[in-house]
């Protein structure tokens, strides 16, 4: 995934961008500005972080995706499958239609391998790589610990963290207008 990111940015000519990612997403984001430095201005992560192994964590997340009643018939199906609300109307509209059903965009043995790949390292080492500033957005039932906050706060220097309230780990989908308002304040910052 860190040469995906790598290609796209050089693909589009980008000079020395803003990474910003959630998730899985920020945790590949860390990983780039990591190995390549001088590419990244900024780093932005929401709900991720350098946290540790977590064997179980791909089996969970694995079982909860084997759990979904795929394929659904439609995203309405699917938003009163998954509990309804704003936040889960936005995840069933990330999903697309093949052959009159809906399913979603991601490929369930890719993303469990990738987590499988993440949940067996401890990525301290290449969290204290990182001499860019960094912006830590965390929901305020984060799935990181507030040790794993602590020492991300720590390393490097130029780290500023920020818990929304009244969130959870698709922080993003639940207060996106904060989150908004957050990110160009930071950017603000870096010019």
């Amino acid at each position: 995934m860190i040469a995906d990111v790598v290609a796209i940015t050089e693909q589009l000519g980008l000079e020395r961008p803003v990474l910003v990612g959630q998730s899985l997403g920020g945790h590949t984001a860390m990983l780039t500005t990591a190995s390549h430095p001088e590419m990244v201005r900024g780093l932005v992560l929401v709900e991720a972080g350098p946290d540790g192994p977590n064997p179980n964590g791909p089996k969970e997340i694995g079982d909860w995706f084997d759990s979904w009643a795929t394929p659904f018939p439609s995203r309405a199906a699917a938003a009163e499958f998954f509990g309804g609300g704003p936040v889960v109307t936005d995840w069933a509209a990330g999903l697309e239609k093949h052959n009159g059903t809906w399913h979603p965009r991601f490929d369930r043995d890719v993303t469990v391998a990738a987590l499988t790949e993440k949940a067996q390292h401890s990525f301290d080492h290449e969290w204290r790589q990182i001499t860019c500033p960094i912006l830590v957005a965390l929901a305020q039932s984060s799935v990181l610990s507030e040790s794993d906050v602590d020492k991300m706060l720590q390393q490097p220097p130029t780290t500023v963290a920020m818990s929304v309230p009244s969130t959870n780990h698709d922080l993003h989908l639940e207060r996106p207008e904060l989150l908004h308002t957050t990110l160009l304040e930071f950017l603000d910052t870096l010019t």
